[in-house]
């Protein structure tokens, strides 16, 4: 091997230690379990606290079962939110380490603006890390290991976003809206109380063979003075009605009027497992936004007949809006199955 050659090698060997004695000085080496955010599986995952140092708002999820969440110990979760949460869990992967430029503003802003997220597995707490803030190009999120000094870049590859949008600390962001999700074997009775017209209030009792109407103190036969087929395709009405969110222009105290006025019509589904479901539906003003302005003879409507206020099982606290597009199929009347 001649001199030439002897130095090329050394030059390059030389070259090669300075890049990585660089790369080690930069801090921008991938450490171990500092930049481990993602799980190969997520079934064992049973508990998840999400909560956000600047609002102090947090959420703990847990699980119920396969297929069921509950959120603060309170309410059923959106089992889609899970989903996307689990997906970003498995799929997200390191995009690069924080550059030397980037530390300073992203641990600031972390530990002011940050995410805290506990992941507990069979019980026990896995991982705790922080989400901090989207880069620039808005194609990453800026993630912290609790007592790590790196923060990294994670993103989901072949995904055109960033991940920090799916760790929403906000109770409302996690909560299912769906109110009703009986089938119609499930349903041990359905109650209809209008408060203005009880002559038009009926109960199906679906306990026995077929199901039985009764309304105004009396039980009607089938196929003679009710239309048996109506009733049991009224039945299957009861999957997956939702409510469409929470009245945002609304205070305690309009919510607390709201409440102590009568609500014009009472639906209340008792499952086979002795479940009672209730809402009571009160008349929402008439808005300048409100699509149905005047009736079908041109006179000014008094209340929107698109949406309603609501209020479920006795949680006077909370109004709920729903819409008579979904609702409407199950706000019958007597005379409507009546032969």
């Amino acid at each position: 091997m001649n001199k030439k050659t002897l130095f090329l090698l050394g030059a390059l060997a030389l070259v090669i230690a300075l890049f990585f004695l660089l790369r080690k000085n930069t801090g921008n080496t991938l450490k171990g379990d500092e930049h481990d955010f993602a799980y190969s599986s997520t079934k064992d995952i049973d508990k998840i606290f999400i909560s956000n140092k600047r609002t102090g708002k947090y959420v703990i999820l847990k699980k119920v079962d396969s297929a069921n969440w509950i959120v603060n110990d309170s309410f059923k979760v959106n089992i889609h939110q899970i989903n996307t949460l689990f997906e970003g869990f498995r799929k997200m992967k390191v995009k690069r380490p924080a550059s030397k430029n980037e530390l300073f503003t992203v641990k600031r802003e972390i530990a002011v603006n940050g995410t805290k997220v506990e992941v507990y597995e069979n019980g026990q707490l896995s991982k705790v890390y922080y989400v901090g803030n989207n880069t620039r190009d808005e194609m990453g999120t800026f993630f912290l290991m609790d007592k790590a000094e790196e923060p990294y870049v994670m993103h989901i590859p072949g995904f055109n976003g960033y991940i920090g949008g799916r760790y929403h600390y906000q109770l409302e962001a996690w909560r299912s809206k769906n109110i009703f999700n009986q089938k119609a074997e499930d349903i041990a009775s359905i109650q209809v109380q209008w408060t203005g017209d009880p002559a038009a209030s009926f109960t199906i009792d679906n306990n026995g063979k077929d199901p039985i109407l009764s309304g105004n103190g009396k039980n009607f036969s089938n196929n003679s003075e009710a239309n048996l087929n109506k009733i049991k395709s009224y039945l299957k009405l009861w999957e997956n009605l939702s409510f469409e969110g929470f009245p945002i222009d609304l205070n305690p105290q309009k919510i607390d009027s709201i409440s102590k006025t009568t609500p014009f019509l009472t639906l209340i589904v008792t499952d086979k497992k002795g479940k009672i479901t209730k809402l009571s539906i009160h008349n929402k003003g008439l808005k300048r936004d409100s699509n149905i302005q005047m009736d079908d003879n041109g006179n000014p409507l008094q209340f929107d007949i698109e949406t309603f206020y609501a209020f479920i099982n006795d949680n006077n606290k909370e109004v709920v809006q729903i819409q008579d597009y979904v609702f409407g199929k199950v706000m019958k009347k007597l005379s409507e199955f009546r032969l």
